[in-house]
């Protein structure tokens, strides 16, 4: 028993139960703690499944696309870019291109010189890129064309076979190479351009077209891929193979052979590893150690259903897992054989269902955004459409205010799951279970409650569950300000209410009363739409009883830092040297009579690019903090990128982005933010035109003026209507009963080593002594417990819980930012001891907050515990969570009040005690209140 409940002990006569902590100890495999899972049937032969697992080693948020390959309707293919398999691309664009219903990453990838697929690509029955060099490590996914899947190691061989010449062996089929000195065969899978002269100047090329050398090439720049034929390419020590082989007119004939034979492959793609063989973890190949994200691909016993798997990681919550992991979780899945693909970074499942305009990623790439990839396997279907078949209902959230307005949409599906047009004039709603009122498709509910709304068109039924929520008392957007540009539109419609336990939903824009104060816009259907020139002011909301106000800042207040009239102080450098350009005034212009032309060569290097203007030779001071840097470019389409650099005061320099792409032709307005974590004063050193692609090389020139620092209007103080906020209607004082209790929670004193201490601590003990009981947050010295004559419990690591009263008091332990990190065990036993307990009301304490940046690291973990609360709330329980804090407040959420104790610091100020709280509870039955109150009184 921990040190939580010592002093409890001795107190069972007293009407106190005792409940004893579970210790379990966990094997190497993880422990499932909590799941959750949905299913969507995407088409007629595939669904989605989305699994979260919270295990004992963290979550695993698995995405899983399960292929019936015996529908006729459905098929597969490799995705790649559609400018060639050298240049990367982003799965969604794949999809987006290809017309597919959904995919998934592909295989690994090299960067060496150019990108390209490890393995084999073999896409509408055509090889693409030749399998991989180590073939007996790196297995091959295949689907035949009768639509058989398997999994296998490829040997193989190309053969170029000239006329009057010698067979020459291939190293590879549009793969790149450090040194080209091996025969590479390119064709218009590769890239819209032959490679040239690109890396090396004796590099040869062989122009095959319709089976004819048409040209032999050596040192010359890249041409266009031949239509119907290739080029073969290398130089070094396969120079004289080439020339000697390879005439001008003659034939050549190509031999691809592979075990087994591609030419009755449709659809293959290269892997990383057998993971999962007959039905048992396989032995690793190419074993990519520790937890990561990761993708695969598997296939059942039976042969007929392709299991298409992402496992997201390198995250705060998810954290990825190895490759033995990944094994069990492929079995557990239906996977009797399977293998790994590219993870990391490039994990990656996109759907694309017919009714949604655009794909939609559905893990979380652990880059923070979708990585450029080499290929990907692509699902496609095209079941005919048919009548309709069953109908669904939507809506925003269904939870609801009463007198508020909630819009419900139906989508219709024919048996193939493809779309079927609705004519929503024509669906017929009502709601079941509480009273309330349909105009058309829009709900207005008339008292709070559980209710169904129910959707009937054309004899198909759909029904969706709603809470009605009682009155809104507080209203929440994202932000309490913000600032906007001129002529510019702010979206207002993420707007939610609470009500006064806590609850919220969100709000229909058209229901909320707009005022707006000062000459700053106006906002139409939840839209705000900025003035026409810089001003201040404040937005308020309001629905029913409750106010929220946003300030407003538009616009920027300008100043000219350079006009561009003449080339004082102007200079022209370039990177690397062999970049030519210089600089000029033009008469194209903005502001007065001249601009600046900046000249720029950028075609004799391959290598990063840039043209930078250098401004003076001590740059230009930025005089207070802008938050913007603005200026006139006059375009020429050429996409290079346009960047500035600026230097704080401690010497550390920053690279802003005026335009990533200059994709314009003539003038356009471009900005750049100024980074937020630099130290002022500031100065602007230079700004640049610079190109990272060695296939965007070009001459020309672009047009600057009017560079401007841009200074954000001041917010204005103003007087406002006064905002509503929620106030806990248990926050109270209350006598106790005959048959009730009181009990306190207040923070600890560890140490007796200071007068001021000893004073607090005496205090704490007297408040404790005038209760029943006592909780106390963090460790109290020895010499303070002794004087406590009641029962207490000491919340600061283990845990336990014991019974009094009608109430079951819980102490956890998140010592580590969460509850897993600290100990695993106590999430199956605090499952347990909730699922066995009838008590009324449920006290948990815990050393640290549950939320906010001090709360639990894994946030998912957070949401979780909030979850499974939540649960036992709509039981009737009344459920609060005390936390030590560095703050005291009160968060209603959901029912659950989570109570935060500030500290006690005495470090800052010693007058800091009279800002000391305690939390005194007094419950009478099933009724509990409680009150924040100092420890000690000021006279």
């Amino acid at each position: 028993m921990n040190r939580l409940f010592k002093k409890v002990v001795s107190y069972i006569a007293s009407g106190v139960i005792i409940f004893s902590s579970l210790s379990m100890s966990f094997a190497d495999k993880p422990i499932l703690l909590h799941e959750r899972k949905t299913v969507e049937n995407i088409s007629s032969g595939v669904i989605h499944e989305h699994i979260q697992k919270f295990t004992s080693d963290g979550w695993w948020n698995i995405n899983v696309l399960r292929v019936n390959l015996k529908d006729k309707y459905t098929s597969l293919d490799v995705l790649f870019n559609k400018e060639g398999i050298s240049k990367r691309e982003t799965l969604s664009n794949m999809i987006k291109n290809s017309q597919a219903i959904a995919g998934i990453n592909g295989d690994f990838f090299s960067t060496a010189k150019d990108s390209f697929p490890l393995g084999v690509v073999i896409s509408n029955g055509e090889m693409v890129s030749s399998p991989p060099y180590h073939w007996n490590r790196l297995p091959v996914f295949a689907i035949d064309k009768n639509n058989y899947p398997f999994i296998s190691f490829w040997k193989w061989q190309i053969k170029a076979v000239p006329e009057d010449g010698q067979p020459v062996i291939l190293s590879a089929i549009n793969k790149s190479s450090d040194k080209y000195e091996e025969v590479i065969l390119y064709d218009k899978n590769w890239s819209l351009k032959s490679i040239g002269n690109t890396y090396f100047d004796d590099m040869i090329e062989i122009v095959v077209e319709e089976n004819t050398v048409k040209e032999v090439r050596i040192n010359q720049p890249p041409i266009d891929m031949p239509e119907n034929g290739y080029i073969l390419t290398g130089r070094g020590r396969v120079r004289d193979i080439l020339l000697n082989n390879f005439k001008v007119g003659k034939k050549v004939k190509l031999e691809i052979n592979t075990i087994p034979n591609y030419e009755n492959i449709k659809t293959a793609i290269g892997s990383g590893t057998f993971i999962v063989k007959d039905g048992n973890i396989a032995d690793f190949t190419l074993n990519i150690k520790g937890k990561h994200p990761r993708t695969a691909l598997g296939i059942n016993k039976d042969k007929d259903e392709l299991i298409l798997v992402t496992i997201d990681g390198r995250d705060t919550s998810y954290k990825g897992v190895d490759l033995n992991t990944l094994a069990e979780i492929m079995i557990d899945l239906g996977a009797y054989e399977a293998v790994n693909l590219d993870g990391g970074g490039s994990t990656t499942m996109v759907l694309k269902p017919q009714y949604e305009e655009n794909p939609i990623v559905v893990n979380r790439p652990s880059d923070g955004k979708e990585r450029k990839i080499s290929n990907g396997i692509g699902i496609f279907n095209n079941a005919p459409k048919r009548s309709l078949s069953y109908i669904k209902i939507y809506t925003d959230d269904t939870n609801i205010f009463v007198n508020t307005s909630r819009k419900f949409y139906v989508r219709g599906f024919d048996k193939y799951h493809n779309p079927v047009d609705i004519d929503i004039n024509r669906v017929k709603f009502n709601i079941s279970g509480i009273k309330g009122k349909f105009n058309k498709n829009t709900l207005i509910p008339k008292e709070s409650g559980k209710g169904k709304v129910i959707a009937k068109y054309k004899n198909k039924k759909a029904e969706i569950e709603i809470n009605v929520l009682d009155e809104v008392k507080e209203l929440q957007f994202n932000f309490d300000k913000f600032h906007i540009d001129v002529n510019s539109q702010k979206d207002l419609t993420e707007i939610y209410g609470k009500n006064d336990e806590g609850y919220t939903a969100k709000i229909n824009p058209k229901d909320i009363t707009w005022t707006i104060y000062g000459n700053i816009g106006k906002v139409v259907d939840g839209i705000f739409y900025s003035s026409k020139k810089p001003a201040s002011g404040a937005i308020t909301a309001k629905i029913m009883n409750a106010t929220q106000n946003i300030e407003v800042s538009v616009g920027y207040n300008e100043i000219l830092l350079e006009d561009f009239e003449n080339l004082d102080n102007l200079n022209f450098i370039s990177y690397p040297q062999e970049v030519k350009g210089s600089i000029e005034l033009d008469n194209e212009d903005v502001l007065s009579k001249f601009s600046l032309k900046l000249n720029y060569d950028f075609t004799n290097s391959e290598k990063t690019t840039a043209a930078y203007i250098i401004l003076g030779e001590n740059g230009i001071k930025l005089e207070n903090k802008p938050t913007k840097l603005g200026l006139w470019l006059y375009g020429n389409e050429s996409n290079h990128w346009f960047r500035g650099k600026i230097i704080d005061n401690s010497g550390k320099s920053y690279y802003i982005d005026f335009a990533k792409n200059i994709d314009w032709k003539g003038w356009k307005w471009i900005t750049a933010d100024i980074p937020n974590n630099v130290t002022y004063p500031i100065t602007l050193d230079r700004i640049y035109i610079v190109e990272t692609s060695p296939f965007n090389k070009d001459e020309g020139y672009i047009l600057i003026d009017g560079l401007k620092a841009l200074y954000s209007t001041p917010y204005k103080t103003m007087t406002l209507p006064a905002e509503t906020h929620i106030k806990d209607k248990l926050q109270k004082s209350e006598e106790v009963s005959e048959n009730g209790f009181s009990f306190v929670v207040t923070r600890g004193i560890d140490k007796a080593d200071t007068l001021i201490k000893r004073l607090i601590a005496g205090k704490i003990d007297e408040k404790i002594n005038e209760n029943q009981l006592g909780i106390i947050l963090g460790k109290m010295n020895n010499i303070f417990i002794d004087k406590i004559k009641v029962p207490f419990a000491e919340a600061s690591n283990g845990y336990s819980c014991f019974v009094n009263n009608n109430t079951l008091f819980i102490q956890l332990d998140d010592t580590k930012n969460g509850l897993r990190t600290s100990d695993v065990n106590q999430w199956i036993w605090l499952k347990e001891i909730l699922n066995k307990s009838n008590e009324k009301n449920i006290i948990i304490s815990l050393p640290k907050p549950v939320f906010g940046e001090s709360g639990f690291i894994d946030k998912l973990e957070a949401e979780l515990f909030h979850e499974i609360l939540t649960e036992y709330r709509s039981l009737g329980k009344n459920i609060f969570v005390i936390q030590g804090s560095n703050k005291t407040d009160v968060i209603l959420k959901d029912g659950i009040r989570y109570i935060e104790v500030e500290d006690i610091n005495l470090e800052e100020d010693i007058n800091n005690f009279f800002n000391i709280k305690y939390v005194r509870f007094v419950i009478n039955g099933d009724k509990i209140a409680y009150e924040i109150l100092p420890l000690f009184q000021k006279n």
